[in-house]
């Protein structure tokens, strides 16, 4: 099984290289590169997907390498390659949480922030909670799968060594990333309109009733019709990240053609 180890440096170095890109792809991708899982375990994960894949890319032409630095300079692309894949998919995990934080916001539960240790960062309780819906929703339509796939698909658009990342590439990359606060504004949008109606309709109670303290009425309303409406919504939530996982799949393949064409 590990014969490319003793018939020849050429499997050697596709396994390397393909080592990288895996090391790449478990660096940025969602759930299955969380950084609760031990650097070692994710590690570990690259290697086997490199031995997995390694009789099917070693039948492609590999370029001539002859020095250690041409191999240094392959392997960081190689590794972009994998970051850019695992890069894709964890914008929606992005975007849920920028989502997460307008509703909570809205809601009006900006103040009950915890602490990310992902990102390390303040994030909204609604845009925790969000997240942690959509990692159950990602595995249950197995995400994780389109991941690998998408990964092992790379080697039919991108070869090993054939990676340049030119200006409409990045302009691809960049506009893509743009897509993520479409996402969000997506998935926030029933609580937005929702809490947007409510306010005005408490507008027209204040004017209606001047005696009425608006904003002791106000601020529990908002709660308990922003929480109704996260329950209500939480089908709809389903079939965005569906939707949204199939859309990444396809982006992905776009811009490896386009960098395979550059």
């Amino acid at each position: 099984m590990l014969d490319f180890i003793t018939f020849g440096t050429a499997k050697l170095q596709t396994f390397l290289l393909i080592s990288f890109r895996a090391a790449g792809l478990f660096i940025m991708a969602p759930v299955i590169g969380h950084k609760s899982i031990p650097p070692l375990v994710r590690a570990g994960l690259a290697i086997i997907l490199a031995l997995v894949l390694v009789p099917v890319v070693s039948r492609t032409q590999l370029p001539e390498i002859n020095s250690v630095w041409l191999l240094a300079m392959l392997a960081a692309k190689e590794m972009l390659v994998g970051v850019i894949i695992g890069l894709f998919f964890a914008m929606l995990f992005i975007a849920i949480r920028m989502g997460g934080n307008i509703v909570g916001y809205q809601i009006g539960l900006i103040i009950a922030n915890i602490m990310d240790p992902e990102t390390n960062s303040n994030t909204s309780v609604v845009g925790e909670f969000w997240y942690i819906i959509a990692v159950l929703i990602f595995l249950a339509i197995d995400g994780h799968h389109a991941i690998i796939s998408a990964f092992a698909d790379s080697y039919k658009i991108v070869p090993i060594g054939i990676f340049e990342f030119s200006g409409p590439a990045s302009e691809q990359l960049i506009r893509f990333t743009a897509y993520a606060f479409t996402i969000a504004i997506k998935m926030a949008a029933p609580v937005i309109i929702t809490l947007f109606l409510s306010e005005v309709a408490l507008g027209v109670l204040a004017r209606t009733v001047p005696q009425m303290n608006i904003f002791i009425v106000g601020i529990p309303l908002k709660v308990g019709i922003g929480f109704l409406i996260l329950g209500a919504a939480l089908p709809v939530f389903r079939y965005m990240i569906e939707k949204t996982v199939h859309f990444l799949d396809g982006e992905v393949a776009r811009i490896l053609y386009g960098i395979a064409t550059t």
